[in-house]
């Protein structure tokens, strides 16, 4: 969204502090991501941070959508990925 921002560290640097809190309750770190072009440099930092995706498919405002769903492609529609804290 705002590409002059890019790739200067500063969503690396929220996601430390996020993992750094997230590994005081828990040892495995989640999160959502969108699933249009828009995310893609989301999807690259989060692969590159060590989320897989979760097995469990995509979500549509939560909910999992199943085999031969319809839903829109919006903010909405997720891929959820997780993380084993160290």
């Amino acid at each position: 969204m705002l590409p002059p921002f890019r790739r200067r560290g500063i969503a690396s640097a929220m996601m430390d502090l996020a993992e750094q809190y997230e590994g005081t309750r828990s040892r495995i770190a989640g999160i959502g991501v969108g699933l249009y072009a828009d995310y893609g440099p989301a999807h690259l930092m989060y692969l590159r941070r060590g989320y897989r995706p979760d097995g469990r498919g995509v979500t549509y405002r939560g909910e999992t959508v199943p085999p031969g769903g319809a839903v829109r492609v919006d903010d909405d529609l997720a891929l959820m990925m997780t993380k084993r804290l160290t």
